[in-house]
Order: structure tokens, then sequence, then C-alpha cells
């Protein structure tokens, strides 16, 4: 931790500051992965009561992360949300939430998209089944979204080294009633979308 800068994650802050150490490199994946599917997937495993935002009380999270690791501190979990240059999590007052990535049935409230189009990168072979059926949540409770062309090469290199690229006239799918959310710079989310709002550019 920087006294200037806050929590950050490797061997020293942008300022150079070697800072205060926190939380190695094997707890901070563990810690994550149990935190991602407290607020993804099973919070009710874990007793958590989470409201139809995605909502859960941060000191219920912290007393169940403490059941489960007996190293565990509060300031851990700070550490993690902080230092998290993906922005998976926020915090509001005494309230945290995952901010995407819900396989629980979850109505999240992020604004309202305002790009007039976004973009889906994927495998030559998803790309066909889109094209015929949509974009449909697999999995999870919205579709991902990327808010760029070079984002969606970015997400879609980690499946294939042929990324095709589907743009989503996200303004027409709005105006027909279609949910879209800006979640932060890089990821929008979506409820399903139909194959006549999709085209294939890469």
């Amino acid at each position: 931790m920087c006294i200037k800068h806050g929590y950050f994650r490797g061997e020293k802050c942008e300022c150079g500051n070697y800072g205060r150490f926190v939380l190695d490199e094997t707890r901070v994946t563990k810690l994550g992965k149990m935190v991602s599917g407290a607020l993804r997937h099973f919070p009710h495993e874990l007793g958590l009561k989470m409201n139809e935002q995605g909502w859960v009380d941060a000191n219920q999270l912290i007393s169940a992360l403490e059941g489960k690791y007996r190293w565990f501190h509060r300031e851990h979990l700070f550490a993690l949300i902080e230092s998290d240059v993906k922005g998976r999590y926020e915090l509001s007052g005494e309230k945290i939430r995952a901010r995407y990535a819900h396989s629980v049935n979850v109505d999240l409230d992020f604004p309202a998209n305002k790009l007039p189009e976004l973009y889906y990168g994927t495998t030559m072979e998803e790309a066909g089944r889109v094209m015929e059926v949509g974009l449909k949540p697999v999995g999870q409770r919205y579709v991902h979204l990327s808010t760029s062309f070079e984002e969606a090469i970015r997400v879609a290199k980690f499946r294939t080294d042929q990324p095709v690229i589907i743009i989503i006239d996200a303004q027409k799918a709005q105006s027909s009633g279609i949910k879209m959310m800006k979640v932060n710079d890089q990821i929008c989310l979506s409820e399903s979308i139909p194959p006549a709002f999709l085209e294939i550019i890469s």
C-alpha cells in the first residue's frame, strides 16, 4: 500500500514507492476467486443476502471470509477491490457488489449505454451461430459487449488467434427496448440481442 496512492499490485506503486506489503500473489488469487464466487455465483452458500441490484452487506462478506481463511483481515478485502485494475467490484457505504459476470439473477442499475455502436469479439464458429440466433447470455445474466473495436479484438484473442468482430447497432437495439448498460470504459452489459441488430465486420 502506497501512502499517496493507496493499494496497488506489483512491487512498486506508479510513483516508485515500494509501499507496505498487504497480500502475496497466492492469497490474492485465492481471495479473488472466493470473492468473485460470493458476489457473482453463490452468495447464499456463504449466508449472504443479495438484493436485486447485486449488493450484499460488506460486513457479512467479511465475516464469511474470516470463517474461510484464518489469515484473512478486513483490510485484505479492500486491498483486493481497490487494486483491481479491471474494476470488477464496487463499494457503496457498507455495501459491495460485483460489477459484471453474474450467473445469479440480478437486475443491475448502471447508466444506460450512450454509444451508438458496440462490439463483440468471438471465434469464426460462434460468429455463425450468433448471426442465426442472436447474442444471448451463456452461463451469465447479461451479454458482455466491448465499447471499442480494439477492446473486442483484445478480448477475443483470449479464445482465438483469428478473432471475428460483430458490430451491434446499440442505438436501434435500445430504441426497441433492449436494456444496455455502461459498466466502465471497456464493458457494456446487455440483454439478449436479436440478429437484426448485428453485423460481422471483421
